[in-house]
């Protein structure tokens, strides 16, 4: 049985108050989790995505088609809209389904986002109805001052600075309650000029049969399997450590940043430290080699291997993220804000006996939680920046979170949202997250660009939502794959402070670096081994 959580009244309520999306969202009870995600995407769009936890969440989204689609690199972005035209950017040129703009991204996507209205629906979720997408660590070139030494390598392969696709339908699995909730949002530019009953209960019927239509398709969904039996993919997941056990690198990725030169960069990082200049600094290195394996059975094993509390895949034609990554930049809840920085890590044991060994290392040492206070204070301060005065607090420090390779420091840091700001304005405020910049931010962003030898692209961008009223939950994107063209590229960091040991800190890169390149093996090895089935 589905509960329908919109009525006709609302509908004609939010009319007058100028609301210029309209959800129709309906209930019903959830039987299955799906294990797999792969036939959800052989009837995807070019334009998909899944959001989900991996580690102890409560919601997953799943979005299969896009109504719009907004691509920027530096000053330039392009707006393709499909089917039904829901828009009229003024003062643009158009080419078939593409606008262009000009403007720096934030502002851009503020004004691709602002005419898209919705009302927060009562005994609903968090995010319910927007748009979905990334902002690469190149985004920063608009918010701050930076020089341009590294090679944009990733630019002259096409890839954007930012791309997000808006949604109209939208499933949300809430786990807690068990339930599957299929959301359509309908632009204003659909429903009746006049205050005609009847028209407003066709147009509403229409919704209706949509959000029905959607719930069939789910049911389709919850049902798919993994392509591995259990024992299988136990077989090898052991296979997969048997492998890498020992080993220094993933099979085959490569790195311009090779061991030497990121030592060296270490010990100058160091130098500017002694001189006064900066206390910390994120040093990281990408890898890349070409795939063997879909980005789409590349996540499914990530979510097998390293369940993460930000997972994502976020697929656009051109190129795919595959994410699991551990660390929140920011959420924006009705005026609520909170962050959730991560600083200091320690490998997992072997053993459980290792393991709290390595733990007790990790809260004891005086660097770690020197580093991490830090961070935490960068982080309090760039919240400062869009919040009310007093508001932000740390109910929560430096405790320990465990993940299938590492474990971290973690602390979460809250404050309430200040007047007349926006979603946008928060983003301006915080990005890139200062844990994976150092401290003070620019000066180390300076120091990055000169030192690392390519730019980074979405490493260390944002990944998230932003809905239709105003609310917003960003990633940072690390332990994630970007794969593009065939090549799949990985990126890690270390954070180098005055007695970092220049060694350790390039293992620590390493360390961070093998869950994804772990999933990227057991996909690979699975297909493999389905293909000597076939033959």
């Amino acid at each position: 049985m589905s509960e329908i959580m919109t009525s006709l009244i609302q509908w004609t309520d939010w009319a007058k108050q100028g609301y210029t999306r309209f959800p129709y969202i309906l209930r019903s009870k959830l039987k299955n989790r799906p294990e797999s995600w792969l036939k959800a995407w052989s009837e995807a769009s070019p334009y998909a995505f899944v959001l989900e936890s991996g580690k102890e969440g409560r919601y997953t989204f799943l979005g299969l088609d896009a109504e719009s689609v907004i691509r920027g690199r530096g000053e330039e972005a392009v707006i393709t809209d499909f089917g039904q035209r829901t828009e009229n950017v003024s003062g643009q040129t158009n080419q078939g389904d593409s606008q262009h703009k000009g403007g720096s991204p934030l502002e851009v996507l503020r004004s691709w986002m602002e005419p898209h209205l919705s009302p927060k629906v009562p005994g609903t979720l968090k995010f319910c109805g927007g748009a979905v997408g990334f902002l690469a660590y190149d985004v920063a070139r608009s918010l701050e001052k930076l020089p341009e030494m590294a090679d944009d390598d990733l630019a002259r392969s096409g890839l954007p600075d930012y791309a997000f696709m808006r949604l109209r339908q939208l499933w949300i699995l809430d786990h807690e309650e068990q339930a599957v909730y299929a959301s359509v949002s309908v632009p204003a530019g659909e429903l009746p000029d006049s205050d005609t009953e009847s028209e407003w209960s066709a147009a509403y019927q229409r919704a209706a049969e949509e959000a029905e239509q959607m719930l069939k398709h789910w049911h389709m969904f919850e049902s798919a399997e993994l392509p591995w039996n259990a024992a299988r993919r136990q077989m090898i997941v052991e296979e997969a450590e048997r492998h890498m056990d020992g080993r220094s690198d993933v099979d085959g990725f490569e790195t311009s940043f090779g061991q030497e030169a990121f030592q060296e960069a270490v010990l100058r990082i160091q130098e500017y430290i002694r001189s006064g200049d900066v206390f910390q600094v994120n040093l990281s290195l990408r890898k890349e080699r070409k795939l063997k394996a879909s980005p789409e059975h590349i996540y499914e094993w990530m979510r097998l291997v390293n369940p993460s509390p930000y997972m994502g895949l976020l697929r656009f034609p051109e190129f795919q993220l595959v994410s699991g990554s551990p660390e929140l930049l920011v959420r924006l809840e009705d005026g609520r804000l909170a962050a959730r920085p991560i600083a200091g890590t320690r490998r997992r044991g072997s053993s459980a006996e290792e393991d709290q060994r390595m733990a007790e290392e990790l809260t004891g040492s005086e660097k770690e939680q020197a580093e991490h206070i830090m961070l935490v204070d960068l982080q309090r301060n760039d919240l400062g920046r869009v919040a009310s005065y007093g508001s932000v607090v740390v109910p929560e420090l430096m405790t320990i979170e465990r993940y299938a390779h590492v474990m971290h420091l973690v602390s979460q840091v809250e404050a309430d949202l200040a007047p007349g700001r926006t979603a946008y304005d928060v983003i301006a405020g915080v990005f890139p997250g200062g844990t994976i910049t150092g401290a003070p931010k620019v000066r180390t962003m300076q120091i990055v660009e000169e030192l690392e030898p390519v730019r980074r692209g979405p490493y260390t961008g944002s990944m998230g939502w932003i809905d239709y009223n105003g609310n917003m939950e960003l990633n940072i994107i690390i332990r994630t794959l970007v794969v593009q063209n065939g090549l799949g590229h990985m990126q890690a960091g270390a954070g180098i402070v005055i007695d970092s040991d220049p060694y350790r800190e390039y293992r620590e890169c390493h360390n961070k670096a093998r869950s994804v390149g772990r999933a990227v093996w057991c996909a690979e090895f699975a297909a493999e081994a389905e293909e000597g089935i076939s033959h």
